[in-house]
């Protein structure tokens, strides 16, 4: 049998509001329903067991629900972070910077978001 390796990472964002929410009292099935997950992925997540190789599309496709249910925020794909609806309209509408690599990145992501709120509607 394999042992477990524990690595010690840092938690997701969004996981880390998992593991408040159980410690605030709540069931992993109340925590679960909340959220719409499955309840065994719940308790993965807060445990620390869930499969590595599957953390990454459980982050797309679970972690900006959680943040906006847990922190009103939504998630940033470039930053990988939950941010304010604010922090989010002041990034997209900030003017290009070529002075900074950084900016002139999270600009360029900006303009390809679909959660950019500055983006004209699509005509249908």
């Amino acid at each position: 049998m394999l042992e477990k390796l524990s690595l010690d990472l840092p938690d997701l964002e969004w996981v880390a509001l998992l593991k408040a929410e159980r410690a605030k009292g709540k069931s992993v099935s109340e925590i679960a329903r909340a959220v719409g997950m499955a309840r065994p992925s719940v308790s993965m997540l807060i445990a620390g067991t869930y499969p590595a190789q599957s953390l990454d599309l459980a982050t797309r496709k679970h972690a900006a629900r959680i943040l906006k249910l847990l922190r009103d925020q939504m998630m940033c794909p470039h930053l990988r972070r939950g941010i304010s609806a604010d922090e989010c309209r002041t990034l997209a509408g900030a003017p290009m910077s070529t002075s900074s690599p950084d900016k002139l990145r999270q600009y360029s992501a900006c303009r390809r978001c679909p959660l950019n709120p500055l983006q004209p509607e699509a005509s249908q």
